[in-house]
């Protein structure tokens, strides 16, 4: 047992406590993230499940209370419907999109409601090959569409992302309200439309498919971690035994 006790199995110990208390951290880290996870589902359920909203009544929703602002994140994927008139003016393409293996935009157009205000919905997924057309020849004459989508939140430009440049912008990395409003005559609304019908399966664009509800691998990455750490403990305590039943080794006598 004294050999237990030399610099080596002291620092050798504490590094593989240091191992099991970290391996066991991250597993309860990751079934925390697993719990968020299930919460966001339910709400994501919820709000998918429910019968669509006019925009008017979302537009109402998103007024100040009390002075205080309302954040159009906490109406994320609820169903609305909307009507109005597409324009080609503002429009853009939403980069580094992929369907089934295939690169490809996302066109995203200001939809003029009527009132004097604009929103903008993300009609869906065209290939890079494909050169887009004007809202005449996809959607009528008029442009005028009347749909049903999913709210979805603007996109701002992370702290250390890519500032997109100045000027009118054919392509855009993010569907970032403000950025796009430079090119948009008509004041936009803090929210987008994720398109889901009018939906023509036999033509561009295609609408964006609708979130999936899954746990993720959180719970996979927890086991990962308790595994780790038993991992590090069991073999520790196998070395420990070994030491043990084998004592002390000598230097060998010539």
């Amino acid at each position: 047992m004294r050999s237990l006790i030399r610099p080596r199995w002291i620092i050798f110990s504490a590094l593989v406590t240091l191992v099991a208390i970290a391996c066991i951290f991250l597993g309860f880290w990751q079934l925390g993230r697993l719990e968020q996870r299930r919460e966001l589902n339910t709400i994501l359920d919820t709000r998918l499940s429910r019968e669509a909203v006019p925009i008017e009544d979302l537009i109402a929703a998103l007024q100040p209370r009390q002075g205080v602002a309302v954040d159009p994140d906490d109406y994320e994927h609820t169903r609305i419907t909307a009507q109005g008139r597409l324009l080609d003016q503002g429009r853009v393409l939403v980069r580094s999109q992929v369907v089934d293996s295939q690169a490809g935009f996302h066109a995203v157009y200001p939809m003029d409601l009527g009132d004097g205000q604009a929103v903008l919905v993300n009609v869906g997924w065209i290939p890079l090959s494909y050169q887009p057309e004007t809202i005449e020849k996809v959607y009528g004459q008029s442009g005028h569409i009347e749909l049903t989508g999913l709210v979805r939140a603007d996109q701002k430009r992370p702290t250390l992302g890519r500032e997109e440049p100045p000027g009118y912008l054919e392509t855009v990395a993010r569907i970032d309200i403000d950025r796009i409003q430079q090119q948009v005559d008509l004041p936009l609304h803090p929210f987008w439309i994720q398109l889901i019908e009018p939906n023509d399966p036999g033509r561009f664009p295609i609408p964006p498919d609708l979130p999936e509800i899954t746990e993720g691998p959180h719970l996979s990455y927890a086991v990962q971690w308790f595994s780790f750490g038993a991992i590090a403990l069991i073999g520790y305590a196998a070395l420990i035994r070994r030491e043990i039943k084998t004592g002390p080794r000598r230097p060998s006598q010539e």
